[in-house]
């Protein structure tokens, strides 16, 4: 799916299109400074457009009515490999930003789309750049390009020219923008035409959908964190201020300073950059709960970024957590998390659940917080490390050079264990704890028979056949369409991850769990009963784009208690 996705496009093109829209937006405030997006953009002067209306030294165009004045534009044409025009970029300023700006029309333009005339929000667009908007739609028909070629962008009182846009675009300048794509950052408000519009920010940002659609209302200065159709709504710029316990003491609100830092930070584009380059993104909605590292460099290692619940509505769901490429402290809670490195020596910590830790370049250390008789732990050969913890939750881990547990020291003081991890186990001087015992396969077909109760059975590529006759053995199909039996005592897990192919089990219990980690579109609240069919004498379970078959067993034999869904 993807948190950018627009229009139901995929994820794919979602990227490319969030890709354009926040170089757009950045151009927008510095044109003289920024670079343009490397996708071969560059500016559409007011001769080119035959535009006849007030344009600065720089390019950019001025507002045209009275009480719109400082409002301001940028047009950009976007080229292929031979020189030619594919597309057409607007990009709206926000509220300041440039030396020649008008800070106080644009301060009294937030303020009226607040609180001033009804529909001034929605018309602001037409208000401000009318004659613009017919000569760009011209320009487009002139030059082959269809709605569907033109990306509108901008941040803040930007975004909120991105949503007055697309909310007249049906019924003025002949309805050319119609179809054209619509992507704000950090909009205060959202157009009501429906899902047209992508509304990206943080939701610790005091500007971003603070009106109610285009509405002021007592929630405004307050936590205004209530779901919205077409905006990103539970992404956090974890910031020095986030982070603080002190600066946290008053309300969140739009009328205290310091929470404003979340909204034009030097970090912002960075964060939501990362996101798309995050090993996870696919695994993401718009609803979905990402924890995006902004810290300052002093701040990175002394501070852990967690969901702290600040600023917002209460979370659900799996959360995803993504540092940035210096060390990182990163710390997932009870539920099921998604955390991600990236570069430097990072250090992570968990509280439980169903978990998935990429390291990333450096020298990564996993703190268990326990001691280490509290776990078990696998190696599939392949690069993961599996940690189980006493009450059955699991993390796959990658790239992690070292886990610390915590041990009893001298009276009731604690003391912390580091462990290398090895191809053989554990290793802290001359002490080895060896890993679970495990049968790994490899990128072909494997037939793998478990010899001993609480064996892990590790598949990786191919199609493999997996077999057991004991009890509380683990199945790690992998990759590929695999075959897993099992004739023991039942109390076994089915592990599935990531595109994990079309797999059966033969002789599945009612002790037995099937897990589903990192399934794309088959996340936590994934309900199975509603993805479930009897199949002859089968059951077929659809996960995402895949699935699994119950040999042999009905529909009357599944309980909620037997699946997990991360």
């Amino acid at each position: 799916m993807g948190l950018f996705d627009y229009k139901n496009a995929g994820s794919e093109a979602g990227k490319a299109l969030y890709s354009d829209a926040i170089a757009l937006a950045l151009y927008a405030y510095t044109p003289t400074g920024q670079p343009l997006p490397a996708t071969a953009w560059a500016p559409i002067g007011a001769s080119a457009l035959g535009y006849q209306g007030k344009v600065g030294t720089q390019g950019t165009f001025y507002g045209e009515k009275d009480g719109f004045t400082s409002a301001e534009a940028e047009i950009l044409g976007k080229y292929d490999g031979a020189g030619n025009l594919i597309g057409l970029g607007i990009a709206f300023r926000g509220t300041g930003g440039l030396g020649y700006s008008d800070t106080f029309g644009d301060m009294k333009n937030n303020l009226l789309a607040a609180v001033g005339p009804v529909d001034y929000a929605s018309n602001y667009a037409k208000n401000a750049f009318d004659s613009l908007l017919k000569s760009v739609a011209a320009f487009a028909i002139a030059h082959g390009l269809s709605a569907r070629d033109v990306v509108v962008s901008g941040h803040s009182l930007g975004g909120l020219g991105v949503n007055s846009l697309a909310e007249l675009s049906g019924n003025d300048w002949g309805g050319f923008f119609k179809d054209a794509n619509y992507i704000a950052f950090a909009s205060p408000t959202q157009s009501a035409t429906g899902n047209n519009v992508l509304n990206i920010g943080y939701e610790n940002d005091p500007v971003f959908r603070v009106l109610d659609g285009t509405t002021f209302s007592s929630g405004s200065l307050g936590k205004h964190d209530g779901h919205q159709d077409s905006a990103t709504n539970n992404v956090v710029n974890f910031n020095d201020q986030y982070a603080s316990t002190a600066q946290n003491l008053v309300p969140f609100s739009i009328l205290n300073p310091l929470n404003w830092s979340a909204h034009g930070s030097p970090g912002y584009a960075d964060g939501l950059n990362r996101v798309i380059d995050s090993a996870f993104y696919d695994l993401t909605g718009k609803d979905s709960t990402l924890i995006v590292s902004n810290l300052s460099a002093s701040s990175r290692g002394a501070t852990w970024v967690e969901d702290l619940g600040r600023s917002g509505e209460p979370h659900t769901g799996s959360t995803f957590i993504i540092g940035t490429d210096s060390a990182d402290w990163l710390k997932g809670g009870a539920g099921n998390d998604f955390i991600e490195g990236r570069d430097g020596n990072d250090r992570f910590r968990d509280d439980g659940g169903f978990n998935i830790l990429l390291g990333g370049k450096g020298n990564n250390t996993f703190e268990l917080l326990k001691p280490l008789q509290n776990f078990s732990f696998a190696n599939d050969g392949d690069g993961t490390l599996f940690v189980r913890d006493a009450y059955g939750g699991i993390s796959m881990t990658r790239d992690i050079g070292a886990l610390v547990s915590q041990e009893s020291g001298s009276w009731w003081s604690t003391r912390d264990i580091t462990w290398t991890v090895t191809g053989n186990g554990l290793l802290n001087g001359n002490e080895l704890t060896r890993y679970s015992h495990s049968l790994n396969g490899d990128a072909l077909g494997n037939t793998l028979l478990a010899d001993a109760q609480g064996d892990w059975l590790f598949g990786n590529g191919g199609d493999d056949v997996l077999r057991s006759d004991k009890g509380h053995v683990t199945f790690v199909g992998g990759n590929g369409n695999d075959v897993m039996h099992s004739t023991g005592d039942g109390s076994n897990t089915f592990l599935f991850s990531g595109a994990f192919g079309f797999d059966a089990i033969n002789g599945y219990q009612g002790s037995d769990t099937l897990v589903f980690m990192g399934v794309e579109d088959a996340g936590q609240g994934y309900d199975y009963r509603q993805h479930v069919s009897q199949a002859g004498q089968d059951t077929v379970l659809k996960v995402g784009d895949f699935s699994v078959t119950l040999v042999g067993v009905g529909l009357d034999n599944l309980s909620t208690s037997g699946f997990v869904f991360a």
